[in-house]
């Protein structure tokens, strides 16, 4: 359960620009009682917000403000034009529930007691209403007599939500109890309870979709979206309508009826407190109404509740940033709450239907059978032997019929019971049936068909493995780590399920098969599990930053535990530790040296590591965000795999055959002279042949033969295996120029200005011969890019443009610098959403490759930033040989293969020092003078869920 909202001693004042969202304007003047008494109330609520005031208790402050407000107006109506029978004014909405947001409008019905008498009251509400909207106080309204209101809930729900939330504010009291009356015998009667539960059902679910389809969003909205406000609501509307509790103290009333027991209300309630916080915290901050809890908003929010602190004076970026992951698992654990409780509520106010005696049967040892749905044998025997709540889902399993919601409500319950779950655990046989759960690779039909998700959701994964506690909500403040770390670790263990079907074999052919030959699943499925269980524990320097070692560290008390073998704890421990080293070294390292693949195969644990090692590789990426696993990664992930095992085979291919091989397949793919594919053969250094498919070598050379008088020649290679697998996404792109000083910086602005992303380069120099004998210096540049939005058709739609910008900048008619500012300096297309920060970081690896010098650049992606470093190396006298570019969200990891132009490695000590100075200062400088392009393109193609969720909300 989250822990209560931090507060700090108090909070700062918010913006001098910021208001009471209800301040007095338009026609209110300073002697005006009405607007006189608003702007006091404001002040004495941005007070109380300033003094730790902001969840529940403030909106019902705010609303008792309004009833007094409205009813003076009221009064003054009547002493105008007279008083009215048979007229009222309800409060309906939040306003009538009796509490209302800090920016939220309050909304009345006025209720008149026939259509007759509608002329007077309109006239009537006009004399009662504009004074209230010169003060400012925003009011929506709506004239109606009963039997409209009536009829009209008949119709759209949004009608009959608001009679189960309608509050007699002044007026005719007996006309509203009148109302009220005839609703509950007619609309909210229990025949009718199935059809307005549908219809709450479907407003639900297309409420969801409208606002992100998930409750997981990383800008979540607050009132509107999955597990927000607008969810508790629905779970009061289908409480009040099938039990007839209050709308007030509705949760204690839940537990008073037997509906909740106490532990579920304290939940719901602590929950509600926190989104009222959250949401009146925001539109104090924006002086309006505003929902969404953005990246700027979740920083602020975590110093000023106290998730963020610092030792002295306030919290660093750093700081904040830690903060608001700490208070955004608190609102993902809340909101979990929230969309638990709207399920299981919409669940117990259907009436059940009336039908024939059930079949019952007994399926043994407590399990049985009831009308097709699995059930335990009841409450005491689900105490008396704890393993009967693992049991029932091991029935599900083996016989393919679902749990009734009976014993999935009681398990829930007694997985809450610390006691219970300390006998659970304890259980051998519960020890057996978790674990293999966990490795259930059948289809299920549980909720959302996923066995480990079900276990989690009834609270059996945490009280098997109570460790998992602390990673439950927790959230990375970043834009690539879409979902918590409970959610992806449990989406992780479903797709490598899924893999096991065949069910991905169309977009991972070779994980599908490695995952159908699964020998030993346990250790691989328990492995896949608690990859990222390290994240929510430091490690023994106190850091969290190396999950993966306090991560494994805690598999040696887990697993022996669920009562596995010392070799398959050793074999989970192994997989936990290194399961990101397969990832770095395929986005990050040149896969055609030896001696990355060498020291690569010395992490795993032979051929069968290597495979699980794989497994949990391609699971946990693909489960990250949607976007994640680019084809890119994908094909880098597959090409280690195989000259891994390739290497553990004691076949590593790195050899003279192999490159005759390549020259062999190569020179009948050519279409031209033999003497100069020859020649261009021989000029080019061996890995080149290593890395590129043999009908690509000959496209290379065509381009280089094309290129003759020019100073500069491209093309995009169609021939060969596309380096970015099936998709498309991604062309590969051949410059064949002039060898000059900087030419990567040249070639990066230009396509960074043709609207393109980097995925790889390669970067390769010959010495081409002249018919007159003389020789010149030749380079050969591959490029894997993509459109932003288009993939490899946005490529070729900007080939025309792309050549002459090449020319233009290789004949030094224009400079990088101006060809980047005239293109993107001021291209509102290229601004992104405010994301979090993102730390610079230059490290150095000398000991990566034998033959070059590792650079790796972590910065904040945005345009041009290729150009950037490019062109520092380029200052510092560097030569790029290779270059790989890997993003995550709004983070990339720019790596570079350099040597000194002498072609040595580079020296460390200063010099090392001096290149991580001058390349942080390039970013960093970079940024300063870009204030226009602050979001980068290469955003949208890796992170467009985000993206197309924000406008969803937006909708």
């Amino acid at each position: 359960m989250a822990t209560a909202p931090r507060m700090s001693k108090a909070i700062s004042k918010p913006a001098s620009s910021a208001k009471p969202p209800f301040a007095a304007k338009g026609k209110a003047k300073a002697n005006d009682a009405l607007g006189e008494a608003l702007a006091r109330h404001g002040e004495e609520l941005f007070a109380r917000v300033r003094a730790g005031v902001r969840g529940l208790a403030l909106g019902q402050e705010h609303a008792a403000f309004i009833d007094s407000l409205i009813g003076r107006a009221y009064t003054g109506a009547e002493k105008r034009v007279g008083a009215l029978s048979s007229f009222a004014v309800a409060a309906v909405g939040s306003y009538g529930r009796g509490a209302v947001a800090m920016g939220s409008d309050a909304d009345v019905r006025l209720f008149t007691g026939g259509r007759k008498a509608r002329a007077a009251a309109e006239k009537f509400a006009q004399a009662f209403l504009y004074p209230l909207w010169d003060t400012g106080l925003p009011v929506g309204h709506q004239v109606v007599d009963i039997e409209d209101a009536l009829a009209l809930a008949h119709k759209d729900l949004a009608a009959a939500t608001t009679l189960l939330d309608v509050r007699h504010v002044c007026g005719d009291r007996e006309l509203v109890e009148r109302l009220l009356a005839r609703a509950w015998d007619g609309m909210f009667a229990e025949s009718a309870l199935g059809s307005l539960v549908d219809r709450l059902e479907e407003e639900v679910g297309a409420r969801h979709t409208r606002f992100g389809g998930s409750l997981y969003l990383l800008e979540p909205e607050v009132k509107s979206g999955a597990g927000g406000l607008r969810d508790l609501d629905v779970v009061r509307w289908a409480a009040r309508a099938r039990f007839r509790v209050p709308t007030q103290n509705t949760w204690q009333e839940l537990v008073r009826l037997g509906v909740l027991v106490a532990r579920e209300a304290a939940e719901i309630s602590a929950a509600e407190e926190f989104l009222w916080n959250i949401r009146n915290l925001l539109h104090a901050y924006a002086g309006r109404k505003i929902d969404r809890l953005t990246f700027d908003a979740q920083e602020t929010m975590s110093a000023e509740l106290g998730y963020a602190t610092a030792a002295d004076g306030e919290p660093s970026p750093r700081e904040r940033a830690a903060g608001a992951e700490r208070l955004m698992q608190d609102y993902y654990v809340h909101a979990r709450v929230v969309s638990r409780a709207q399920e299981r509520m919409l669940e117990r106010a259907r009436p059940h239907k009336r039908r024939a005696k059930p079949v019952e049967t007994d399926v043994g040892h407590g399990v049985r059978m009831f009308d097709g749905q699995l059930t335990i044998a009841g409450i005491k025997e689900l105490y008396d032997e704890p393993a009967l709540a693992l049991r029932v889902y091991a029935a599900c399993v083996r016989m393919r019929a679902p749990i009734l919601p009976f014993a999935r409500e009681a398990i829930a319950r007694a997985a809450a019971d610390p006691v219970f779950c300390e006998a659970l655990r304890a259980s051998p046989e519960a020890q057996q049936i978790f674990v293999d759960l966990t490795c259930t690779v059948a289809e299920v039909p549980t909720r959302r068909g996923s066995m480990v998700g079900e276990l989690h959701d009834v609270g059996l994964l945490l009280a098997m493995i109570p460790e998992f506690s602390p990673v439950t909500g927790r959230v990375h403040h970043d834009v690539y780590h879409v979902y918590t770390v409970d959610v992806h670790s449990v989406a992780a263990v479903d797709c490598l399920s899924a893999l096991a079907r065949g069910e991905l074999a169309h977009v991972h052919p070779l994980a599908s098969r490695l995952a159908a030959e699964i020998a030993r699943p346990k250790p691989l499925f328990l492995a896949t599990l608690l990859h990222d269980v390290g994240k929510g524990y430091p490690d023994a320097s106190g850091s969290r930053k190396n999950h993966s070692a306090s991560g494994a560290e805690l598999c040696q008390v887990i697993l022996p535990r669920l009562g596995l073998r010392a070799e398959d704890v050793a074999e989970v421990c192994a997989l936990v530790l290194q399961h990101l080293a397969m990832y770095h070294v395929a986005t990050r390292r040149d896969l055609d040296d030896a001696a990355t693949v060498e020291e690569f195969t010395r992490l795993v644990r032979g051929r069968e590591g290597l495979r699980d090692l794989y497994l949990l590789t391609v699971a946990d990426i693909t489960t990250t965000s949607p976007t994640a696993m680019t084809s890119w990664k994908a094909r880098m992930l597959e090409e280690l795999y195989i000259v891994g095992s390739a290497h553990l085979s004691g076949h590593i291919g790195f050899d003279e055959e192999r490159t005759r091989r390549v020259r062999e397949v190569a020179r009948p793919c050519f279409q031209g002279p033999t003497e100069f594919f020859d020649a261009f053969m021989t000029s080019m250094p061996e890995r080149y042949l290593l890395a590129n498919q043999p009908e690509s070598i000959a496209a290379h050379a065509r381009i280089a033969l094309e290129r003759e008088g020019r100073p500069v020649h491209a093309g995009i290679i169609e021939a060969g295996e596309p380096k970015e697998g099936a998709s498309g996404d991604v062309a590969e792109l051949c410059v064949v120029a002039e060898d000059m000083p900087g030419l990567v910086a040249r070639i990066a602005a230009v396509i960074t200005a043709a609207r393109l992303e980097f995925v790889e380069a390669q970067v390769y120099s010959r010495t081409r011969s002249l018919p007159d004998g003389s020789s010149v210096s030749e380079a050969v540049d591959i490029f894997w890019v993509r459109g932003r939005t288009d993939g490899a058709e946005g490529v070729k739609r900007a080939m025309p443009r792309l050549l002459r910008d090449l020319d233009d900048v290789c004949r030094s008619a224009i400079s990088p610098a101006e060809l980047l500012r005239s293109r993107i300096g001021t291209a509102s297309p290229w601004r992104e959403r405010p994301s979090p920060a993102v730390p610079t970081d230059i490290v150095i690896d000398d000991r990566a490759s034998p033959r070059h010098t590792v650079i790796e650049a972590f910065a904040k992606d945005r345009p041009g930033l290729l150009y950037t470093l490019a062109q520092a190396l380029h200052e510092l006298g560097l030569s790029i040989v290779l270059s790989k570019i890997n993003t995550e969200g709004n983070k990339v990891a720019d790596v570079f293969y350099v040597n000194e132009l002498d072609g040595s490695k580079v020296a460390p000590g200063e010099r090392f020092k001096v290149i991580k100075e001058v390349l942080a200062r390039a970013i960093d400088s970079d940024v300063s003078d870009r204030p226009s392009t602050a979001g980068t393109g290469r955003l949208v193609a890796e992170q467009q869920t985000p993206q197309e969720q924000q406008k969803n909300e937006e909708a």
